[in-house]
């Protein structure tokens, strides 16, 4: 699954790495970068992190821009340059010639700043916007973001989670044989939820290779266009009438009604008597069904 992920066989329109300081996740960020740019004109990569700033020295560049966003990070020396307390779209929009011809990627190394100084409300809505919309003013292809789990609470990566469609959390691999191990829940375009655990190895050049499963658990996402379910089915008893059964449901007067005759006749023979009857009203919620019709009485 993660092979497919990072080479684009597996549609994914934004893509959460989950990383801790015991297993490093920017080994599989480069993967990403390396396929995106073989497959888009431009990948336009965020630089957050300090250590991902020296990420050009691992990569071919040639179709990558990359954007320091650390070096000034809080804009203390106001070289009006890019920082997080920038907005990251006009940043992007103002610095490129984006048109609707062009197909684009967007990595942001990483979130983990952004949601330290901003917050993880605001750094879901820039992603949900760059991947979702025409906000760029071209095609995004793919949005690929790393995110150091153990820098957040529950709730923060929780957040965050919910707006991603593919989400890789990096782990320790079950055998020595591999190099990494991680855990992928993804959500395919057919509605279909796929939860898997994955040991793999990664080349110097970025490449996931020897990619072993090691368990999976498959679900089916349910859908407005899923047909609805009949709460009447595989009943014991029947809930439904025939149209006979209709026609002569509707012909029996129930004996607590009176209709304009047998009021005038009950009258007429009650002389003297005080009477109580009941006339339902046109917007009364008249139930006609016997209450009784399954016993054998």
């Amino acid at each position: 699954m993660i092979g497919d992920l990072a080479k684009g066989q597996e549609k994914s329109n934004i893509v959460l790495i989950e990383d801790s300081s015991d297993y490093p996740g920017r080994g599989v960020l480069c993967s990403f970068i390396t396929s995106l740019a073989e497959r888009v004109d431009e990948v336009h990569i965020v630089c957050y992190d300090g250590r991902s700033t020296d990420i050009k020295s691992h990569i071919d560049v040639s179709s990558c821009k990359i954007y320091d966003g650390h070096s000034d990070i809080l804009n203390w020396n106001s070289t009006a340059s890019l920082n997080v307390t920038v907005d990251l779209i006009p940043f992007l929009k103002d610095k490129n010639n984006f048109h609707g011809n062009k197909k684009i990627a967007v990595v942001i190394d990483s979130l983990s700043q952004l949601i330290l100084y901003r917050s993880a409300s605001y750094t879901c809505q820039v992603i949900h916007k760059l991947a979702h919309t025409q906000c760029l003013g071209c095609e995004v292809e793919q949005v690929v973001c790393l995110l150091h789990e153990d820098l957040h609470d529950h709730m923060a990566c929780s957040l965050v989670e919910h707006t991603a469609s593919t989400i890789i959390k990096m782990k320790k691999p079950s055998t020595d044989q591999y190099t990494h191990g991680c855990d992928v829940f993804h959500k395919k375009i057919s509605g279909k939820i796929t939860q898997i655990s994955e040991n793999f190895s990664l080349t110097d050049n970025f490449e996931i290779k020897d990619v072993k499963e090691v368990s999976k658990v498959i679900s089916l996402q349910s859908s407005a266009e899923d047909s609805q379910v009949d709460p009447a089915a595989n009943l014991t008893f029947n809930l439904t009438l025939t149209d006979k059964e209709k026609k002569a449901r509707s012909q029996v007067k129930l004996p607590y009604t009176y209709d304009q005759q047998r009021q005038e006749d009950t009258l007429s023979k009650s002389v003297g008597e005080g009477k109580i009857f009941y006339q339902p009203d046109e917007i009364d919620d008249f139930d006609e069904e016997d209450p009784d019709d399954d016993l054998d009485i």
